[in-house]
């Protein structure tokens, strides 16, 4: 399974009064985390469209298990690969470290989509082509 990690220093705004991380930042930056994950095997989102037709990858399923603080300051590490395949969907799994300690778990399902024929405004899922799942392993 394809692996991509980065950092992210944790600025004052991304803190709450307590100076802990507020808990949306982390959707936030496994939002980000997803499309450099993507970018990472040459699949940016403006290939996806030019050349599959897929105006992005939506979010149908996010969740996140919170197990140590990360505070303002802190140098954290993101971990995100995709760990699940279905035909129309895929989950990307991240993992915050901070001090190499797993501070953050979650993950985000989302769904390959292209825009609907009899209404370009709304989308409908369709199957994974097999070069995209080929890309991540």
């Amino acid at each position: 399974m394809k692996t991509y990690r980065h950092g992210v220093n944790v600025h004052w705004g991304d803190t709450d009064p307590a100076s802990i991380v507020f808990y949306p930042n982390y959707f936030s930056w496994f939002d980000q985390s997803a499309r450099m994950l993507f970018e990472s095997v040459q699949l940016d989102w403006n290939t996806l469209m030019a050349r599959y037709g897929v105006p992005g990858l939506p979010i149908v399923e996010a969740n996140a298990r919170f197990i140590a603080p990360c505070r303002f300051r802190d140098q954290i590490v993101i971990e995100s690969g995709i760990d699940t395949w279905h035909d129309k969907t895929f989950r990307v799994r991240h993992t915050v470290f901070n001090h190499d300690v797993a501070c953050v778990e979650g993950f985000e399902v989302r769904v390959w989509s292209k825009p609907r024929p009899d209404d370009p405004a709304r989308l409908k899922a369709h199957s994974i082509p097999p070069e995209i799942r080929a890309a991540f392993e």
